[in-house]
């Protein structure tokens, strides 16, 4: 049975030691061929068992998180390193979801501390990836999710990370991240929180990231560190850890602030939706308006939608007195660029915004000529 390439459904079957012999050879040296032989759902049914434990499970297919969460049974989740309630961390996750800087910039500084008391330790993990990478001199580039002109969440987290660790690897002559971005042609799949472990699969073969092929790996060694906020189904990673090895990449690692329990996950992957919606409820609320109000606001995909979608259309024209019209002017820009002008449950709640925005003399050719400078004659 050759369960490093395609049988991990087989080797369910096999002895406890056995499974557990052939589950740590395979955290050790992550390989392409394990995504699509369910590696992922074989170490899932392990901590069901009880015979791995969470971090166990998270470093499967080259992962780390920072924190470890399972819903409690109500709307809530709990630490599942303490037992504790995760209240406040969830929180400041769910506005961070919505474009919260405040929260993204929370969120981040603990990648990067985390990173940075990594470095300072010889023998991790970290430490040894980038010190192998400047003895080879190869080099260590940092991926997120795919963008169509509006950011997500993890997008902004991640170039503060960059930008700030960065400093850190200069200082110890360690090679410094390359941050790369991934595009995405297509528009992005609506209400992906939502669907099912294997809708996200559908929609990431078809409608997902742009990742780097040969040409990307040929000239010189790369390492590829994923990042994302969040660990669910996994499904995102382990494309973007399949393509990159199979295209040449030396090695994968993915790294989240959170990761949920695969236990409900992998069975319910709308579990996500639940824990983005702790703090931010789906309506045009004082809440939203105090986020959409912080004058350094950044529009957030996932706030387009819920700010156009059909359900608060009737709200939103109350709404616009709430939010100051530079930051409204913005999201209209962000909307149109991530073309949302084409999505037929959009349309009514943008064109309200495009006419509350002429009123105001923030949009249309009369704002342009205004800006334009006079000639000279």
């Amino acid at each position: 049975m050759n369960a490093r390439s395609n049988d991990w459904k087989l080797l369910a079957t096999a002895p406890v030691d056995e499974q557990l012999a052939r589950f740590r050879e395979a955290v050790a040296r992550p390989q392409a061929e394990d995504v699509n032989g369910g590696l992922r759902a074989f170490a899932g049914g392990l901590l069901a068992q009880g015979l791995i434990d969470m971090g166990s499970y998270v470093a499967v297919l080259g992962g780390h998180a920072l924190n470890h969460l399972t819903p409690d049974g109500t709307e809530r989740f709990l630490d599942m390193s303490s037992g504790t309630s995760a209240c406040e961390l969830t929180a400041i996750y769910s506005r961070a979801k919505y474009g919260s800087q405040k929260d993204i910039r929370f969120l981040a500084g603990q990648v990067i501390n985390y990173l940075e008391r990594q470095l300072d330790v010889p023998a991790s993990h970290w430490a040894q990836l980038f010190t192998r990478a400047r003895d080879n001199d190869d080099n260590v580039v940092l991926m997120t999710t795919g963008w169509r002109n509006v950011p997500s969440t993890a997008n902004v987290l991640y170039d503060i990370v960059v930008e700030e660790i960065n400093v850190k690897l200069a200082h110890m002559g360690l090679p410094t991240l390359i941050n790369v971005k991934l595009p995405r042609i297509a528009p992005p799949c609506e209400n992906y929180a939502s669907l099912s472990t294997e809708e996200r699969e559908r929609v990431n073969l078809v409608q997902d990231h742009v990742i780097p092929a040969e040409n990307f790996y040929r000239w010189s060694g790369v390492h590829v560190i994923f990042g994302d906020d969040v660990l669910v189904t996994g499904s995102t990673a382990d494309k973007v850890m399949r393509e990159s090895l199979l295209a040449g990449a030396r090695s994968f690692q993915a790294i989240y602030p959170v990761a949920i329990d695969p236990r409900f996950a992998l069975a319910d992957a709308t579990v996500e939706e639940r824990l983005n919606r702790v703090e931010i409820s789906h309506q045009l609320d004082n809440t939203l308006a105090t986020l959409l109000g912080a004058e350094d606001f950044q529009p957030i995909l996932r706030t387009l939608r819920l700010l156009f979608s059909t359900d608060n259309f009737q709200a939103l024209p109350a709404f616009l007195r709430r939010v100051p019209a530079a930051n409204w002017l913005r999201l209209y820009k962000a909307a149109l660029g991530n073309e949302f002008m084409r999505q037929a449950e959009c349309i009514p709640s943008l064109t309200l915004l495009r006419h509350y925005l002429e009123d105001l003399g923030l949009l249309g050719s009369g704002r342009v000529a205004a800006e334009r400078p006079l000639l000279c004659v």
